[in-house]
């Protein structure tokens, strides 16, 4: 707790520099621990208790500061602001004149205000201030929701508050698939106490953990014969960030009828969710997205880390990133576990060939590891934020980028084989290979 609040409290982050990554990872360290001893507790009950009043202390404490890590709050206020005046999000960025009247005193502070963020005058808080937004069409809905419950919001907290709600109803949506697919719900404190979860969420006020949360919906829904369900929830999730559109694959699922109706339903939620935006403004409804692609050196494949380790960077790079991608893709959709433990397996492979700088992007995949009950894939949420901290100190990306992902994807191997090893010869109700943690109860997956 006490690690929660001086995170949160400690200062900018290049004021703090470097001392910032050891209060981070003495936090991972911290809950490692602290998880270690709720899992092995033999009240159930109180520990599940204990989990979740935690839980929720950590996210209360993390309002304590304004955000540390990242400033993207302060796109989503001006994005819902710029909807509230009836302009298309898309169609100018906020440095256009023709959005001047909304530039109020908390976005666009005065010369003493910019002197207290250590900028010069005339600066604004938004980041990418000459760019559309990057933000998909939901997320707008969200940010224009969000402008009018707080619209006098001149205060970063606000918008931590109502992060905070989303990420407490994401920890109880979770505990309640892990007990109705017969599992210790326990297990949800993977999620709940997890560094990604409270600084990424309640504390950075990111809208990512919206997109988890029907995310985690889609993929109960692919549990069963509900295809059009799964393919709307999964679009809608697509819709607050494109990256849960990576496990279309597993939640289509193998039965044809299934996926068939899966697929029509995610296509027709996506298309239906950006007809209007191009209607008004075209292909400007990609916003900033290629920019950004091309600012974190995938569209020129310098991005891929663990793949220059073996000298591939550029168009090899790239290839080489989209034929793993592919198969793991194939692999996912082939596979006859349960769906969030291909889902694991999916998104954490996506993550170890992208090698993002953003750590909160691993947000999903710390979300479906708890599902899936299989901890080691968190190592990839924490190899981003010694990546993400060299980013914005001018450090080496590059070497800490490698060492950092290539040390997670070591014990990501090693997790997953002592899994297939303790698992092996146990065979599950569809006939399939059950995972390594047996369970009571008698659910459709095991």
């Amino acid at each position: 707790m006490s690690l929660a609040l001086l995170l949160a409290t400690v200062g900018p982050v290049l004021e703090q520099r470097w001392r910032l990554l050891v209060i981070v990872g003495a936090w991972w360290v911290a809950f490692g621990v602290g998880a270690t001893l709720v899992l092995r507790t033999a009240d159930r009950r109180r520990g599940l208790v204990l989990v979740v009043v935690v839980a929720a202390a950590l996210r209360i404490v993390a309002l304590a500061g304004v955000p540390v890590l990242s400033d993207d709050v302060y796109r989503y206020a001006w994005d819902g602001s710029v909807q509230a005046a009836g302009f298309d999000p898309y169609r100018h960025p906020p440095t256009a004149e023709e959005l001047a009247g909304l530039r109020g005193p908390w976005l666009w502070p005065d010369a003493a205000g910019c002197a207290d963020l250590d900028r010069p005058p005339g600066c604004t808080r938004i980041n990418r201030a000459d760019q559309r937004t990057i933000y998909p069409p939901l997320a707008q809905v969200w940010f224009r929701v969000g402008d009018l419950l707080l619209p006098d919001a001149g205060e970063d907290r606000a918008w931590q508050g109502l992060a905070l709600v989303v990420d407490l109803g994401l920890v109880a949506a979770l505990a309640l698939a892990l007990a109705r697919s017969g599992h210790d719900a326990r297990s949800v404190v993977l999620y709940a106490w997890s560094p990604i979860a409270v600084l990424e969420s309640a504390q950075s006020a990111h809208v990512d953990a919206l997109a988890v949360l029907v995310t985690v919906g889609a993929l109960y829904a692919a549990r069963r014969p509900r295809g059009v369900l799964a393919g709307v929830l999964l679009g809608l999730a697509t819709l607050i960030k494109l990256y849960p559109a990576a496990l279309l694959p597993v939640v289509a699922g193998r039965r044809p009828r299934h996926a068939s109706l899966t697929l029509v339903a995610f296509a027709a939620t996506i298309g239906l969710g950006y007809a209007r935006h191009a209607v008004a403004v075209g292909v400007d409804v990609l916003g900033y997205l290629p920019g950004y692609l091309a600012e974190e050196g995938y569209a020129g494949g310098s991005r891929f880390l663990l793949l220059g380790l073996v000298g591939l960077t550029g168009t090899p790079a790239q290839v080489v990133a989209g034929l793993g991608l592919a198969v793991a893709a194939v692999v996912a959709w082939r596979s006859r576990r349960a769906p969030e433990v291909a889902a694991t397996l999916l998104f954490g492979t996506a993550l170890l060939l992208a090698t993002p700088v953003q750590p909160w992007y691993a947000l999903l995949l710390v979300a479906l590891a708890t599902l899936a009950r299989r901890w080691w894939w968190i190592a990839v949420a924490v190899a981003g934020y010694p990546v993400y901290l060299a980013a914005l100190l001018d450090g080496p990306i590059p070497i800490i980028g490698r060492v950092s992902y290539g040390l997670a994807a070591l014990v990501v191997v090693v997790g997953e084989a002592r899994s297939c090893r303790s698992s092996r010869g146990v065979p599950s109700h569809d006939g399939s290979v059950a995972p390594h943690i047996p369970t009571p109860g008698n659910p459709q997956y095991q």
